[in-house]
């Protein structure tokens, strides 16, 4: 089905112009009156989709120094939100790595969260727990790879060495010292630039756990300055174990990419499990 304005609640008289670049929805830049929002439309996601999005973006918008845009409202197959732009400024960089310092500052009361969300268009399941490494293992690794199981993903040895470390991640994950709130799926994309060079999340998979689990997407594709580390490490402590940590955590981004794109991140998920599995 085309999309609807008139389901999104916006002037069906309004410009509609068609943006570029995403892998799951159809997004648009309107123009209605003085008015501009950015549109997210999808004819048949899953269901809660766009309303869960926009469930986590308020939960983002609530931590003092993080910026997410305003959320007009949400459907089945919509989600309407503040038009963001802007260019970068002299500050931009650093006030990213303040602004992620920000939302790991932010302490919940357990591992993991409230309600199953996505990562892109896959359930990611949740639950509410006393340990971190369990709830890694139990809620994020285990599912991805009994995916990939299932979509014929895991040859032998692939699937040998996943049980493997799975069985063993406390002997390679410490337990945080608190449950931070997580971003969830921080790579370079999902951040944007506002008004006066002003960072703004968008696309949260949110949870709570381990900094480093976002730290590991953010590292996994690339994007991310040194000023904008630098910032972020004055306010966030970096574990000793951080260089055998974050591969772990890597490999729940990669078993989704494979499970969601296929064999071309089957080469980076091997490479990982030999690391830990050898």
């Amino acid at each position: 089905m085309a999309l609807s304005l008139k389901e999104a609640g916006v002037d069906e008289n309004a410009e509609v112009i068609p943006i570029s670049g995403g892998d799951i929805n159809q997004s648009y830049h309107v123009r209605s009156e003085n008015t501009e929002y950015f549109l997210k439309w999808h004819d048949d996601p899953p269901p809660l989709f766009f309303q869960k999005e926009a469930k986590q973006l308020t939960i983002l918008e609530n931590v003092s120094g993080v910026h997410v845009p305003e959320v007009i409202r949400s459907g089945d197959r919509y989600l309407l939100l503040s038009w963001i732009e802007g260019s970068q400024t002299s500050t931009t960089e650093e006030n990213l790595g303040a602004s992620i310092a920000a939302l790991h500052q932010e302490e919940g009361t357990y591992f993991g969260f409230a309600e199953d969300n996505f990562i892109g268009t896959m359930p990611q399941y949740n639950a509410e727990k006393k340990s971190w490494v369990e709830f890694y293992g139990a809620y994020r690794l285990l599912p991805q790879i009994e995916e990939a199981c299932q979509r014929g993903k895991m040859p032998k040895k692939r699937r040998k060495q996943a049980f493997h470390l799975l069985d063993h991640l406390d002997q390679w994950l410490p337990e945080p010292n608190y449950p931070a709130l997580l971003h969830g799926d921080l790579w370079a994309g999902n951040w944007m630039v506002g008004q006066e060079g002003v960072p703004y999340f968008i696309d949260p998979a949110i949870s709570y756990g381990d900094p480093a689990y976002d730290r590991a997407m953010m590292a996994l594709f690339g994007g991310y300055s040194s000023r904008t580390m630098d910032r972020y490490y004055m306010e966030v402590e970096r574990p000793s174990e951080e260089a055998s940590i974050i591969p772990i955590y890597q490999l729940y981004f990669l078993f989704a990419h494979l499970n969601m794109f296929g064999e071309m991140y089957g080469p980076s998920v091997d490479r990982i499990l030999n690391k830990y599995s050898s």
